[in-house]
């Protein structure tokens, strides 16, 4: 009976805003799943409409975490194991280096300044070719996991380098969700030393990580089903559409 109160209790705290939450991780984890990229980029630049700006790159990170480990669970025999230790040196390193930088930023631009990047990234051919040009796992490491502290998703650093290493598919994602994990572990951890309070947010995160792991396995599923190019071309233009209007709801523009 206690047990049945407790469900009830838990089923009657639902919000519309949970269901959404739910439905929009499924999706960006759908997303990964599939590319292995694009997910988390869709899920940094929606969460400010979900949570406060303060608590959106660690609740983006504790996601993340779920849903990458989610899809190493599904896919680790796939893993170029050889590659991680480089990258992961790097992700300590960069952290370390970007921590300075997070201590001194006022949390309330931190979504202004993800919809910045993300535009610059998807439009701005000079950025995305200086990016698309690094060829070194620790510099990969340091850019993911520092640029991560301050933007939540700083693109598809380390799939696009794993691309020109690796030719099959299932170790690019395989590897990446590896990597991700490390780099999404160490930004919760960070967070959680800068005095981040993950239980304040029990609630949504929970909800968050129930979609990222839903999505992880329909990603599994259809990945070999969709249409890469066309696919990417439409997200492409939704992750515009959604930084666009995270500009205009938190900055003066």
């Amino acid at each position: 009976m206690q047990m049945i109160d407790s469900i009830s209790t838990i089923l009657s705290s639902i919000t519309l805003d949970d269901v959404s939450l739910v439905f929009l991780t499924t999706f960006s984890s759908t997303i990964a799943g599939v590319f292995g990229l694009g997910g988390g980029l869709v899920l940094v630049v929606m969460l400010p409409w979900f949570v406060p700006a303060n608590a959106v790159v660690p609740i983006h990170g504790i996601t993340q975490l779920g849903s990458n480990i989610s899809r190493l669970m599904l896919s680790y025999r796939y893993v170029v194991w050889s590659l991680g230790p480089r990258f992961i040196f790097g992700t300590v390193f960069g952290i370390a280096l970007f921590s300075l930088v997070l201590t001194s930023l006022s949390t309330k631009y931190i979504p202004v300044i993800i919809a910045i990047y993300l535009l610059l990234s998807l439009w701005i051919k000079a950025f995305e070719k200086l990016l698309s040009k690094i060829e070194s796992f620790f510099v990969v490491g340091m850019l993911q996991g520092g640029l991560g502290l301050i933007v939540g998703a700083p693109g598809p650093l380390a799939i696009t380098l794993l691309m020109k290493k690796l030719s099959h598919p299932d170790q690019i994602i395989a590897t990446a969700s590896l990597m991700l994990s490390f780099v999404n572990l160490a930004k919760v951890v960070t967070y959680a030393i800068f005095g981040f309070v993950f239980w304040d947010y029990i609630h949504s995160i929970i909800f968050a990580i129930i979609g990222a792991f839903i999505g992880s396995f329909i990603g599994t599923i259809i990945r070999k089903k969709v249409d890469p190019d066309r696919f990417l071309h439409l997200l492409k233009w939704l992750l515009t559409i959604l930084a666009l209007q995270t500009l205009i709801r938190f900055s003066f523009f």
